[in-house]
Order: C-alpha cells, then structure tokens, then sequence
C-alpha cells in the first residue's frame, strides 16, 4: 500500500513511517528541510520537499495514496494560532478532494472538543471540523494526550531551579499523557487496516497521572527525591515564549490553551470514553527521562 506521512521526521511521523516502511509498505514523507528527511530515506522512504501552505504541492504528493497521515506544525511565528489550523486543515481538504483520496488520519488532541477557549488545541479542534467536511472519506482524528516528549522541556529548569513547572497544575488521575510511539502504532494500524469508517476520533493516552505524581516520579529517579511542580505566572511565562522566538498572538493562544488545561476542561470528554491505556507508563518514562537528565 502507498501512504503519505507529514511532519517530516518528528516525535511521531518517524516511529510511524519506519514501522509503515518495515511493514514493506511504499512510504512519502513531507518536511521542508530534506536534511531532516535523509534518515528516512534510507530506510527507503521517499522524500516530498515543500510547504503544506502550497496545495499544488500537497495534491501532487497525495496523488494514489492509499492513506494519508496529517499533522499541523507548532506555528510558533503565527498571529493567529486558529487561523493557521483551519487554513492548514482546508489545503489539506483541497488535496484530498482533488486527488480522490478515501482514508486519512490526523492527530489531533485532548480537549479538541472546545473550539474556541483552548488556543492552540482549539486550533485542532476546528481543523477536525474542516476535514469532517470531506464526503465519500474515511477520516480518524487521534486526539492523543501530553506528549511525554514535551516534559523534557523541563530539563534546564531542574537544573537551574530545581524544580519542574509550566502555567498549569493537575491533580492527580486526571493528566492524560501519552507516549509518541504509541501514537504512531494507533495511526500505523489505522491506516493499514483501514477499520475507521466516516469521520470519527479516538482517545490515545499512556498513562492518566497529575503534575505533582510526575515531579515526584522523576525527582525520585533523577535523585532529587522532594522535586517540585511549580505553577509560573501566566504574564512571566508570556515574556518566556516571546524570549524563545514567538509571535505574539501565538503566545497569547499558548497561554489560552494552558489555562484552559489548569482548569481541567480540556479533560470533559476524554472520561465520558476512557479508551484502554497504551505505550508505556509514567514511571517507565521517569526512567528514560532520568537517563537524558544524566547525560
């Protein structure tokens, strides 16, 4: 079978197209940079080099597949967060339109359902509503959890502060966090089975824990055994996103998504499902994270 794979070589467009590869399927990635693509490429992959803002490319590169996985970028330089997404999620409408293309698969988040007080992830949200605009295609969107991935961003902080933290506390039980790779078992099977018919979503999470659960995990793994979760001040932690190179209304939609996260809304209805938990747990992440820390 023939898939198309965006989002270059990331935290889950690469377990996903070297497990589609391996599985003896033909296999295009998507990425701006064809440096980031080279590895894939040599595990047999071809390389399609552009910008998903040019749906002329996106339809060439769609063209026979078989399936298609899509992703939005961060959009960290955008002023409108939202805006970026559903004129993402219509290119990629476009291509899928003009090209015939009958099964797609996008990931999507927790707290997808609240379209418009969740920055960022409300972006996802109203991408999905786009792409569930598509008739005669199968579409599945993976709302998955807290990427474990994004806690490593903590890094710096234990080893300046001492302490781990962002703009949100969660208690304990109710943080849906997820492996990566897991997320790219989900899309691998979705695409190759084809079992998601009209347009649908499902729940991927790891592990269900709280901020304090997760600093005291890896604190005890990193030998800081009374590390702490530190909730910052939403305006502090603006000044910090604008340091690291974001456009203003992208920090604004980033703080908008973070305390709609504090609030615990973002959650509403992933409990009215609660799916099988897959990938590994938290304290299994603990452990890997406690490896980087010490290198």
């Amino acid at each position: 079978m023939k898939f198309v794979v965006t989002g270059s070589a990331g935290n889950v467009s690469k377990p996903l197209a070297t497990r589609l590869l391996k599985d003896g399927h033909e296999v295009t990635v998507i990425g701006r940079n064809a440096d980031n693509l080279s590895g894939l490429v040599k595990l047999g992959a071809l390389a399609a080099v552009g910008d998903l803002t040019d749906v002329e490319f996106l339809t060439r590169t769609f063209k026979g597949a078989d399936g298609v996985y899509l992703m939005l970028p961060p959009g960290w330089n955008q002023p409108d967060l939202k805006k970026f997404s559903t004129d993402l999620a219509e290119n990629f409408a476009a291509a899928i339109r003009a090209t015939g293309v009958k099964n797609a698969v996008f990931l999507s988040s927790y707290g997808a359902h609240r379209l418009h007080d969740a920055g960022a992830i409300s972006g996802m949200g109203l991408a999905e509503v786009v792409l569930n605009g598509l008739e005669g295609v199968n579409v599945l969107h993976l709302r998955a959890g807290y990427f474990y991935t994004n806690l490593l961003l903590s890094l710096g902080l234990i080893k300046s502060e001492g302490c781990m933290g962002n703009m949100f506390e969660i208690p304990a039980g109710t943080f849906t966090v997820v492996e990566p790779a897991a997320i790219a078992d989900e899309a691998a099977e979705a695409l190759t089975s084809q079992n998601f018919k009209g347009h649908s979503f499902r729940y991927v999470v790891s592990d269900e824990s709280g901020t304090d659960e997760i600093a005291a995990l890896i604190g005890k793994e990193i030998g800081i055994p009374d590390l702490k979760w530190v909730r910052f001040d939403d305006q502090q932690f603006k000044q910090v996103l604008l340091q690291y190179g974001f456009a203003d209304g992208a920090a604004d939609h980033y703080l908008e998504m973070f305390v709609a996260l504090d609030r615990g809304v973002l959650f509403e209805d992933y409990v009215k499902t609660k799916p099988a938990l897959r990938g590994i747990s938290i304290e299994q992440f603990a452990k890997q994270f406690a490896e980087i820390y010490k290198k």
